[in-house]
């Protein structure tokens, strides 16, 4: 049962991922199905707290970026900007 368990959670997820923290040497003394759970839930709270900035972050420095593309191009169009910088690799 908590093998299939793990399988759903997902194996690297479930168990790999849970082996150590840090470095190999620091094996955590994992003895439960309920102990790889635990964990499994506490990371998945803390990337869903951390995920939504980093988005956030990502979509800014994106948009950021393309505006300064544009304007260095001086083109208000990506998709000619584009292949412009292709046909010039050819």
């Amino acid at each position: 049962m908590a093998k299939k368990r793990i399988e759903n959670l997902g194996y690297y997820h479930g168990y790999k991922g849970y082996r150590f923290a840090g470095i190999a040497k620091n094996r955590l003394h994992l003895q439960s199905f309920e102990q790889i759970s635990s964990l499994n839930s506490f990371d998945m709270a803390l990337k869903s707290l951390i995920y939504p900035r980093i988005i956030a972050v990502e979509t800014a420095l994106k948009n950021y970026t393309l505006e300064e593309v544009l304007q260095d191009a001086e083109s208000p169009f990506l998709a000619l900007v584009l292949f412009s910088w292709v046909s010039s690799r050819r």
